[in-house]
Formats: C-alpha cells, sequence, structure tokens
C-alpha cells in the first residue's frame, strides 16, 4: 500500500517552490563522497519508444571494476531502450536490465573483471503508467509532502535477516554484512528483477503533488528517511539533490553518492485511472487523418461510378432485347 489517505493531503506545510517551473523540473547529482578516488556510481536519463527512463546504478568490482560494470549496464540498457520498438513498460525495463545482465556475465569471463557487476533502480514513465524495476540494493522511494516510503526491498544479505525476523529494519545498515549482496546485475545468467506497477493520478485541488527519489546506499546509508522525505518536500530537486550530497558527506561520505528527484505532477497510486486498460491510454478516438479521408471519399466516388455503369448497362440490354421481340 502506497502512502495513506491521511498523507494525501500533506503532513506539512507543503512545498514553498510549489508551483514555480523549477518545483517540476527533475534533477539528479553524483559525487564520488570524502574517501573513494573513484566514482563508481552511475544515471542516466533515456528517452525511448517505450518511455523515459531514469537509472540509477551503484557498481562494483575491484580496481576500475565497479565503474565499468555501471557505465556498461547503462550503455546496454541505453541501446536497448532506443533501438528496440515501443514496448509495455515492464517488458521494457525487464528486458533492458537483462541485456545489461547478459553484457556483465560476459565481460566477468575476463579474470580481470571476474568481480564485477553493480546494482540497478530504474523509473520508466509512460503516461500515467510508471514501472520501477531494481536488483540490489539501490531504492526508489515515493515522498508525498513530508512524508516517505520506501518501493523497493533491498537484495542483501541483511534484509533476508530482517525478512526471517532475525535482526530488526533499524539493525540493518549497521550490520557488519549489510553490504552483501544477494542479487544484483552481472551475479548470475538468470538474473530476477523486482518489478512494481504504479499510475499517475492528477492531484485535485489542495493535494501534495509526489516525487520519485532514486538513490544508491550512499545516501540513504547517512541521510535518514526522515531527512530525505524533508529535503524533497521543502526544495527543488535541484536544490534538494544538492543538500542531501552535502549531509551524506558531512557526516563521512563514505561511499559514493547518486541521488536523482522526479517530480509526477500529480499522485502515485497503485491502480490505473478510470480508461486505462492494458496499456492503452485513455482519451478520444484518434480522428482520421486528411489523407484518410481522401482515400475513402475517392474509393466511395469509384464505387459510384462502376454501379453508374453497370445500370446504363443493364438498361441498354433490356432496351435490346424488347426492340429484337
Amino acid at each position: 500500500m502506497l502512502l495513506n489517505e491521511a498523507n494525501r493531503k500533506g503532513a506539512t506545510a507543503g512545498n514553498p517552490y510549489e508551483g514555480s517551473e523549477d518545483a517540476l523540473v527533475p534533477a539528479a547529482m553524483t559525487d564520488a563522497g570524502c574517501e573513494r578516488e573513484l566514482n563508481e556510481d552511475r544515471y542516466a536519463v533515456i528517452e525511448s519508444p517505450s518511455g523515459l527512463a531514469w537509472l540509477v546504478c551503484d557498481g562494483m568490482g575491484g580496481v576500475a571494476g565497479g565503474e565499468l560494470a555501471a557505465q556498461l549496464a547503462l550503455d546496454a540498457i541505453r541501446r536497448d531502450l532506443e533501438n528496440l520498438p515501443a514496448r509495455i513498460p515492464d517488458e521494457a525495463v525487464r528486458g533492458a536490465i537483462l541485456e545489461a545482465n547478459r553484457v556483465i556475465v560476459l565481460r566477468r569471463q575476463n579474470q580481470a573483471f571476474a568481480q564485477m557487476g553493480t546494482t540497478v533502480v530504474a523509473a520508466l514513465f509512460s503516461a500515467p503508467e510508471v514501472v520501477i524495476g531494481h536488483a540490489g540494493d539501490s531504492r526508489a522511494y515515493l515522498v508525498r509532502d513530508g512524508a516517505i516510503q520506501q518501493l523497493t526491498t533491498d537484495h542483501t544479505y541483511v534484509q533476508g535477516l530482517v525478512e526471517k525476523g532475525q535482526i530488526k529494519q533499524e539493525e540493518a545498515l549497521s550490520h557488519p554484512e549489510a553490504h552483501i549482496l544477494t542479487r544484483c546485475i552481472g551475479s548470475e545468467p538468470g538474473l530476477l528483477v523486482d518489478l512494481h506497477r504504479y499510475w499517475i493520478w492528477p492531484a485535485a485541488e489542495g493535494e501534495a503533488q509526489d516525487a520519485i527519489l532514486l538513490c544508491t546506499d550512499g545516501l540513504y546509508s547517512q541521510v535518514t528517511d526522515a531527512e530525505m522525505a524533508r529535503a524533497v518536500s521543502s526544495h527543488t530537486p535541484q536544490r534538494a539533490c544538492s543538500t542531501l550530497v552535502e549531509i551524506a558527506k558531512v557526516r563521512g561520505g563514505f561511499d559514493n553518492i547518486t541521488l536523482a528527484i522526479i517530480p509526477l505532477g500529480g499522485q502515485l497510486r497503485e491502480e490505473p485511472p478510470i480508461g486505462f486498460v492494458d496499456g492503452v491510454r485513455p482519451g478520444p478516438k484518434t480522428p482520421r487523418s486528411q489523407n484518410g479521408n481522401t482515400a475513402s471519399l475517392a474509393r466511395d466516388i469509384v464505387v459510384v461510378t462502376m454501379l453508374s455503369l453497370l445500370a446504363v448497362l443493364l438498361t441498354a440490354i433490356v432496351f435490346f432485347l424488347v426492340v429484337s421481340q
């Protein structure tokens, strides 16, 4: 269940930038942090026949391996989305991530890159539908006027412990084995991609508008959910990105930090809008084009002309038979 009904009216005084052009402009940022020489994180925005995709990746695999893995994954996803015909959003996300997995698995056959891999979290927008896909521990959040909800579940060893009741959720990030992934791009040929389908509904007057936050663990391991929600709800996306990166770095910035904030201009829901059926967007029927009307009129003229000639021919035959008798 998404943020509850009580939060639809907003939990705070609202975004002071709401209504300005900047409030609806998405933003993303990546930073190496305070201790890493290389930035193994990557993000991308991809326009494709299947929709607009925002992606965040966190690479791993030793010297240059993680950096290469994240870039290879984004390149493979871009090729897949841009070069294939339009698909329904969930098929497009799954197919593109699996193509990236194929590329990384092949590259791992080189001993120098045997440990390479990358997380991915992707949001594909094909209005009004939104599909979020992920593998690993990079996350997607829903933010609504001061409230926040995690939309993805980490593919980690400690998350498994949480689900088994062996540790509490708040203990997961500080667990000594918190870095161990159970799933990521490149880990195995048969990668399972988690997918979540949502739809954007128009926000009624006085209701808050949602935003989606995508980020790597370098952000959420240093910044609390409440702080992320407050920054996204109180600032423009660009300012919120800068604010959150700065908070993470002040607290040590032990890992690379990457995030993307995408305002939705409405509210995210788990059910499609009225009239949305099997991926078909609601709306009026498409009128015929002028060329279509012209071709139809030409066919009608030909048919009428042929019928007229046939009638004349039949009349002549009947007259000839009568006169002959």
